[in-house]
């Protein structure tokens, strides 16, 4: 996870979640973040704390690279929540069943009540609205 800007998509990731037990949430490195879209507003340290501190994550770990098969490995999970847009997901899920780790399927996006809410368009919305002063 980046959680670069909270928002309801998040939350609804670590809900989900907590459903199956106690969360830990690999939250990636402003390195790592920065290897496929802008560098976060927030450093990872400042993202650490914002997710130590929400209802229901037990555990913040950094993950280092988009791929998280190390952290799989290290952790060794009952479960892992992943994206239905995700790349590679074949080969992680082939590794979750080699491990005996479930592999739990979430929408990109949380329900329709959120509208497809995204950092990038939340992002956006910001820049549209500073334009509009």
């Amino acid at each position: 996870m980046s959680a670069d800007l909270i928002h309801p998509g998040h939350l609804n990731i670590i809900n989900e979640a907590r459903k199956l037990g106690e969360v830990t949430v690999g939250l990636l490195t402003d390195k790592a973040i920065a290897s496929y879209k802008r560098l976060p507003a927030l450093t990872y340290e400042q993202r650490k704390i914002i997710m130590e501190n929400i209802k229901g994550v037990s555990k913040v770990v950094p993950q280092e690279t988009l791929d998280y098969v190390l952290n799989l490995r290290i952790l060794k999970p009952d479960f892992y929540i992943i994206n239905e847009d995700a790349v590679g997901i074949n080969e992680r899920e082939n590794l979750a069943k080699h491990h005996n780790i479930k592999m739990v399927v979430l929408p990109r996006y949380c329900p329709k009540e959120f509208d497809k809410i995204s950092t990038t368009k939340i992002i956006k919305l910001i820049n549209k609205l500073k334009d509009s002063f």
